[in-house]
């Protein structure tokens, strides 16, 4: 089963529900939170900007639709997302945990993701 952590905002490219990997983005350069937590999820990130390759085939314009799942072989991305989900809900944005065998057209796989483009009219 392929995992995707998730936010309700709706990612304007793919037309989706965003990852939490943007809204963190977002709560660590805007948020309200203290000097300590900016650390935590300064840190938090940075592990994911040093171990998750950012697929280039998400620059291009055909695969805007496209968006990203953890395999089930990823446990230690998904363990570190575990935890970012937690700072996330501590600060008020809700995260949702979906599941999918069938996550659409798979346009790029590494060890740890896939990147897919969902079938027209499958909402995630």
């Amino acid at each position: 089963m392929l995992v995707r952590f998730v936010t309700l905002a709706r990612d304007t490219d793919s037309g989706h529900t965003s990852g939490i990997l943007v809204t963190a983005h977002r709560l660590r350069d805007e948020g309200d939170i203290s000097v300590d937590e900016h650390a935590e999820l300064r840190q938090m990130l940075a592990w994911f900007t040093e171990h998750l390759p950012i697929p280039k085939v998400l620059n291009n314009i055909e695969h805007r639709r496209a968006i990203s799942w953890f395999k089930p072989t990823a446990s230690q991305p998904i363990r570190k997302m575990w935890e970012l989900k937690s700072v996330l809900e501590a600060h008020g944005h809700h995260v949702n945990v979906l599941q999918t065998r069938d996550p659409g057209v798979v346009v790029y796989e590494d060890d740890w993701q896939v990147v897919a483009k969902p079938r027209k009219g499958v909402s995630f």
